[in-house]
């Protein structure tokens, strides 16, 4: 479920220039990128892991309007997200799988549409896995960390396959096709604004969890 285009959160979006960024090319091919992000106030690790458990579920209801928290997380950038295994209930596992779709960059010109697997959540990191022909072909990571002032994050994405007899072909031909220069850059300053958004609702959500998959929060929203 979308944002309805007539509503607008007037959030403040981090610029790239405000996180630390690494980018490497293993000796494989692979490619990491890795974003430290400045701490987001008021958020716990508790609320973060708390928030990947309900996120392709939830509803937000906003000044009347219902839409998907995903959608939350980024206005802009975010399409859907939903979960791809039939018979689901409850938050979030590991083993799970979800669909998504978003799209950055600054005409929007980059897109991911991609099916992944949740390997891990806890109150110390979140990871998704993307999975093709039997190869895992991206690794996403969050690690995250209570601190005095907020929450420490850091995400690392790994895209490539360590193994198989395609390896090489991926990763010298395919990796740097899909992810040239301004695609990173595009990617790093989209995942720096996602998580630097959650100190403008999580908390607020987190406090009203109480009310189920269906959160009726009053926010700082211009229709």
């Amino acid at each position: 479920m979308q944002l309805p285009s007539a509503v607008e959160f007037d959030w403040p979006l981090r610029g790239l220039e405000e996180a630390d960024t690494v980018f490497t090319q293993n000796r494989d091919g692979r490619i990491v990128l890795e974003v430290h992000h400045p701490i987001v106030a008021g958020v716990t690790a508790e609320m973060v892991a708390w928030w990947f458990g309900v996120y392709a579920h939830l509803k937000v209801r906003v000044d009347g309007e219902v839409f998907g928290a995903f959608n939350l997380w980024h206005p802009r950038d975010h399409k859907y997200l939903r979960r791809a295994d039939a018979g689901w209930s409850g938050p979030l596992k590991p083993g799970d799988r979800v669909a998504l779709s978003e799209v950055y960059g600054p005409r929007q010109e980059y897109s991911n549409k991609e099916t992944v697997q949740i390997v891990r959540l806890d109150r110390q990191g979140f990871g998704l896995r993307a999975i093709r022909l039997g190869l895992t072909v991206a690794d996403l990571g969050y690690a995250f960390e209570d601190a005095p002032d907020g929450l420490k994050v850091s995400t690392r994405l790994c895209v490539g396959v360590a193994n198989g007899w395609t390896k090489t072909l991926i990763n010298q031909v395919f990796v740097p096709l899909l992810f040239d220069e301004k695609k990173t850059e595009a990617w790093m300053l989209h995942n720096v604004q996602e998580v630097g958004n959650w100190v403008n609702f999580l908390p607020a959500l987190f406090e009203r969890r109480a009310q189920g998959d269906l959160i009726t929060w009053d926010g700082d929203v211009q229709s």
